[in-house]
């Protein structure tokens, strides 16, 4: 299970950044998480009940806001989104692809209180 360890991870900088701004409580946590992590929001908030035990953030909200899988292809220059794991462009069929969204994850806001 990588969830925990990328939540552990998230997880020291939420506490940072809680003690930058004099946060006592944190009361609600937003992620962004792309869909090309494989990360699974399940075991992401399961994974973060268990690291935020005995601290500020425990009993806080897990928010994640999952990011879909934008490329654009290098062949005929067109934008379009992932679907079905398919990494194939849908004007042309190429695969000559770059990823602009879905790798993603990022601490979308820390609310708490001071």
């Amino acid at each position: 299970m990588h969830e925990l360890t990328v939540v552990s991870n998230i997880f020291k900088i939420i506490l940072e950044t809680a003690e930058k701004n004099n946060l006592s409580k944190i009361s609600k946590i937003t992620l962004k998480v792309g869909r090309q992590r494989h990360l699974a929001p399940d075991l992401m908030k399961f994974a973060f009940d268990s690291v935020s035990k005995n601290t500020i953030a425990y009993g806080a909200s897990l928010d994640i806001e999952r990011v879909d899988i934008q490329m654009k292809c290098r062949s005929c220059d067109i934008d379009f989104t992932v679907k079905n794991n398919t990494y194939l462009c849908i004007a042309c069929g190429s695969a000559n692809l770059e990823t602009i969204a879905g790798k993603d994850l990022l601490i979308e806001s820390i609310e708490g209180e001071v």
